[in-house]
């Protein structure tokens, strides 16, 4: 604790006076590469998952997929700002660039409608929540900043809330019929 106490003083001191850059960097720099890794993916994921929820709105036909998609874009939301909040108190600066993948699964599904849509939406929702519990699951159990690490475990109990809801959700949808 007195290690942190004095990080921050040396930090007000550096900012406050403008000098002494190197300790504003050192405190900046306690963040680990992995913990820094968690936040970034986790922020992204959290981004992605809003709006593919706002797809889901517009274009699911399942009354189920647009009360998840609602879930979804409200706790998110929530859990992305407090993403960011947090990356903010630790010095770490967020990029908000989608990878291709996910630039490319949001233009399929922006296409797809109704059943369709609903049943490749949440088979997203449930293999990106198994992702995401993992993610934070790791980071509970190894990383080095202990706000991160308690962030990652008490958000990875709602993703497996989440996670279950949308395996319920894909188990009563209507099975396709082939022709």
């Amino acid at each position: 604790f007195g290690k942190k106490i004095m990080a921050c003083a040396g930090l007000a001191a550096a900012l406050f006076f403008g000098c002494n850059v190197a300790v504003a960097q050192m405190v900046i720099n306690q963040i680990s590469s992995t913990d820094r890794q968690f936040l970034q993916e986790a922020s992204l994921s959290s981004v992605w998952k809003v709006d593919l929820g706002k797809i889901a709105l517009r274009q699911a036909a399942s009354k189920d997929i647009k009360d998840f998609s609602s879930q979804m874009i409200k706790d998110q939301g929530k859990i992305g700002l407090d993403l960011k909040a947090l990356a903010q108190r630790k010095g770490v600066i967020l990029s908000g660039d989608v990878d291709v993948v996910r630039r490319n699964t949001i233009a399929f599904l922006s296409q797809e409608y109704g059943a369709a849509f609903d049943r490749n939406y949440i088979s997203l929702m449930m293999d990106e929540h198994q992702r995401d519990i993992a993610l934070y699951r790791e980071e509970a159990e190894k990383g080095k900043d202990v706000d991160i690490r308690a962030f990652a475990r008490r958000i990875a109990g709602k993703l497996e809330e989440y996670a279950g809801q949308a395996k319920k959700i894909l188990q009563e949808l209507p099975k396709p019929l082939l022709k």
